[in-house]
């Protein structure tokens, strides 16, 4: 009985001794790298641009700083140079960088990861991983549907329908370059066609939309229409601009609310 109890102490010592020895041996090197970043995810939509700074130190020297990304925990090949992109300024001892992104579009409701890897001149290293999520933008909505005329209601007391048949097969397209067009449809009225249509803005809180367009007269005559965007979903946009008709007794505050509903481009 007391060699089996001598045995056991023996077996326990050693045990501890090499579990020791085993958080000994984890211990990071006091010289390896140091790598952190402003922040280790980002929620944002399709156009905005995404910025982290980088903060290295290396004892030893910075040899290397490596970016690299994947999409649904796949490599994407088309970043950097098969996925991978390596800074070439990363030097020193210590390195600041600002990394800039713009948020895909095609990135939407997936999964986007960047890792950042800095190696020293002895072969050490240190990582932090990046998180992306892109949500769809109003921009993206609009410029990836037809968006059909539906409604165009007066607000006055009660509000009144204002659409003509004329209006009811008019579309609307806005291109991803800013661009735009409309159809006027097989019932074009009398006035469509007088006027060029140049472009479309979006104001960043996405609440305004302004349309530009030119007299075909008169190149030099230029309007900029201001929407205020009600609500923006993939079926459907609602949006108002108020409208100066003294001339015809009304005030120079009519409000008009466009209701337009998505179809394929």
């Amino acid at each position: 009985m007391k060699k089996a109890c001598h045995l056991f102490t023996l077996i326990s010592i050693a045990a501890t001794v090499i579990f020791s020895s085993c958080k000994k041996d984890e211990q990071p090197d006091p010289n390896q790298p140091k790598i952190t970043l402003s922040s280790d995810k980002f929620l944002g939509k399709s156009g905005q641009t995404l910025t982290v700074t980088v903060n290295i130190t290396a004892s030893n020297g910075i040899s290397a700083l490596l970016i690299s990304k994947g999409v649904n925990l796949k490599t994407d090949s088309s970043f950097g140079t098969n996925g991978q992109m390596k800074i070439a300024t990363a030097t020193g001892n210590t390195f600041e960088y600002v990394f800039r992104y713009i948020l895909s579009p095609d990135e939407v409701d997936k999964l986007v990861g960047f890792n950042f890897r800095v190696e020293d001149s002895k072969g050490l290293a240190a990582e932090k991983d990046f998180t992306l999520n892109t949500t769809v933008s109003a921009a993206q909505l609009l410029y990836t549907y037809r968006w059909n005329l539906r409604s165009k209601m007066w607000q006055k007391t009660p509000p009144e329908e204002n659409i003509t048949d004329c209006e009811k097969d008019d579309s609307y397209t806005f291109n991803r370059d800013s661009t735009m067009a409309i159809n006027f449809g097989t019932s074009a009225c009398t006035y469509d066609g007088f006027n060029m249509y140049d472009k479309w803005t979006l104001t960043p809180d996405e609440k305004e939309l302004t349309i530009t367009y030119h007299s075909v007269f008169n190149p030099a005559q230029i309007t900029n229409e201001k929407y205020h965007v009600v609500s923006l979903t993939k079926d459907k946009l609602v949006m108002n601009i108020a409208v100066d008709l003294t001339v015809f007794g009304y005030t120079d505050h009519e409000v008009f609310e466009y209701t337009y509903e998505a179809s394929p481009r």
